[in-house]
């Protein structure tokens, strides 16, 4: 099928680590916990000290229950919340869970439990990238000034910076040539724009290493790429 795809320029301006997601942990959400533990009147400042505090008075797989329960409510069940507790100890166990939509939960997780259990918990690592894309056509200007930014054109983009052994291109070869990205939103786990000078668009884009491994060090490439949903106008 002809897509309606347009040509970009990409640079990835730096590649980093990360151990936590932006907001990921607000006092609002740690308040949740706390209030299971029957703790209250905890100052936002306070708010993180004092839930790592709090769960290092369980034992370390039920803080672990408590932690996903918060994380994911009924959206994981607890046959598989208890399936996954001791998994949680094990290096990037996001990276092994089956549904994407859950592994950045997961890494959630496995930030918080390693605050109150840092002998028994790897300090979790994600990949921050620092994104800059032109393009001389309107309508993929428009592409990129959509609110929120369109997943499937992000990783689209991306992928057009990988070689074929990427495991984001074998893994989604079919939905990358497709109209349609479903898992897109959920692999990429934060998006947020960035200043630039017209007629840059910037990005700051974070996910699991297993996703962004290949892109390696900062680099340029060209690529046609298209959203899920077609916006914007013709040239």
């Amino acid at each position: 099928m002809e897509h309606e795809a347009r040509e970009f320029e990409v640079r990835i301006l730096e590649s980093t680590e990360v151990h936590e997601l932006p907001h990921g942990w607000p006092p609002a959400r740690l308040r949740t916990i706390l209030a299971r533990l029957e703790v209250d009147d905890v100052g936002d400042e306070d708010a993180m000290e004092m839930t790592a505090m709090a769960l290092q008075d369980l034992d370390v797989d039920e803080a672990s229950g408590l932690v996903l329960e918060a994380v994911f409510g009924d959206g994981m069940g607890s046959g598989v919340r208890q399936n996954l507790i001791p998994d949680l100890r094990e290096d990037r166990p996001w990276e092994e869970f089956a549904e994407i939509s859950q592994q950045a939960g997961i890494f959630e997780a496995v930030v918080l439990l390693q605050r109150a259990f840092p002998r028994d918990f790897g300090k979790p690592d994600a990949l921050s990238l620092a994104l800059r894309l032109e393009t001389q056509s309107r309508s993929a200007g428009d592409w990129l000034d959509a609110s929120p930014p369109d997943a499937g054109l992000l990783l689209r983009i991306l992928a057009g910076g990988m070689d074929d052994h990427a495991v984001l291109r074998r893994l989604f070869e079919e939905p990358l040539a497709a109209d349609r990205f479903p898992d897109a939103a959920a692999i990429l786990w934060h998006v947020e724009r960035r200043d630039a000078v017209p007629p840059a668009r910037d990005f700051s884009l974070i996910s699991s290493h297993q996703w962004f491994d290949a892109l390696g060090d900062p680099e340029s490439f060209s690529v046609r790429a298209w959203p899920d949903v077609l916006v914007g106008h013709e040239d």
